[in-house]
């Protein structure tokens, strides 16, 4: 039990809030919502397990315990430093911020749609816990992630039949299975459940909470436009099951799924960083105010790898959609240095694809 405590504490605690620390002052105004942090900082820890996964996966059959180690000793030191980091960045402004606290009037009706979505949102989580849905993939996935944790085997063992096989790129080299199994080993939960009942608990408040942050670009006045514009796409989640390949249906029933956990997170993101930029090359907003342009590019660049831990297809999809959108933005604001800035970014995309040319 202490283990599984534990575990979970640094996986989804310690890990991406220290991790954030290092986009602190960097996300916005002078200083970020702690939520704003955990999300980039979650965002970097699957980018740093990627970076690390592939390479002992390459050259290691039974590399668990070295990926086990690795990983963990580079989370840790992330997240140190981005403690001390934040603490000595943050440290002069706790005396300016207690000074100027003041209570916020709320409007009744927009409290009310702000409790209806928290209510929507607590409800999927809770059905998502308590009716955990199997689905076929499971037995090539969640196997994996289970053969990965007990065995040791990095993707050598053909889930179907429990026989030695090659490694299989088209699918090994998208290791959220090999993060689950990770987070399998670190907490001493069982991989299935990890995957069924344990990430669900995360991935869906993530997903809503880039909802959030979308929301606020569409509707900075502050008014009641954004709670009922989260409601509205809650209750579409939890009603869009009408087919087994709808958004909402993946969202839902195989949250721990690489292809669920692009569609409904990592393109979210890619959407909400992209509304940032171009809103600041539409206003020239000054850095000092909010924030510099730089800190979304990187976090754009640390969600491609992201999406390319997902499935083979997210390098792809990710770089697709940011270059049309700078192209787009390129000739609306006429700024064609977010054309070079978006090469960068995708230079991880371009190199993931090429290994699984050349693997």
């Amino acid at each position: 039990m202490l283990q599984k405590a534990l575990g979970c504490l640094f996986v989804f605690g310690i890990a991406p809030v220290g991790i954030g620390g290092l986009w602190t002052k960097g996300i916005g105004q002078k200083r970020e919502k702690i939520l704003n942090l955990y999300l980039a900082g979650f965002l970097s820890e699957l980018a740093v397990f990627q970076l690390i996964a592939v390479p002992v996966m390459v050259k290691e059959v039974y590399g668990m315990n070295l990926l086990v180690y690795l990983t963990t000793a580079v989370f840790a030191v992330l997240a140190a430093t981005g403690f001390i980091w934040t603490l000595l960045r943050e440290r002069g402004l706790w005396k300016q911020d207690r000074q100027k606290q003041h209570v916020a009037v709320q409007n009744p009706e927009r409290l009310l749609f702000w409790l209806l979505f928290l209510a929507s949102v607590g409800y999927q989580m809770y059905m998502a816990f308590a009716y955990a849905s199997f689905d076929g993939d499971d037995a090539y996935y969640v196997v994996q992630s289970v053969l990965a944790d007990q065995t040791g085997v990095l993707n050598r063992i053909r889930p179907y039949t429990g026989l030695s096989t090659d490694l299989d790129i088209r699918h090994a080299l998208a290791t959220l299975p090999l993060w689950i199994a990770y987070v399998a080993r670190m907490t001493g939960i069982h991989a299935t459940i990890v995957a069924h009942t344990l990430l669900p608990l995360i991935f869906i408040p993530l997903t809503y909470y880039v909802f959030v942050q979308i929301g606020r670009k569409l509707f900075s006045d502050g008014s009641v436009k954004l709670p009922i514009f989260l409601t509205l796409v809650s209750i579409m989640q939890i009603w869009g099951n009408i087919s087994i390949y709808t958004n909402e249906t993946f969202f839902l029933t195989r949250t721990w799924q690489g292809k669920s956990v692009l569609a409904n997170l990592i393109l979210l993101v890619e959407l909400w960083l992209m509304l940032e930029l171009c809103a600041r090359e539409k206003n020239k907003e000054r850095q000092e105010e909010t924030g510099s342009q730089l800190t979304y590019w990187l976090l754009l660049t640390v969600n491609h790898i992201a999406a390319a831990m997902m499935t083979s297809m997210g390098a792809f999809l990710t770089a697709m959609l940011l270059g049309i959108t700078a192209l787009v933005a390129a000739i609306r604001y006429r700024c064609w240095s977010i054309l070079w800035k978006t090469a960068l970014c995708c230079i991880p995309n371009v190199i993931y694809l090429a290994l699984l040319l050349v693997l």
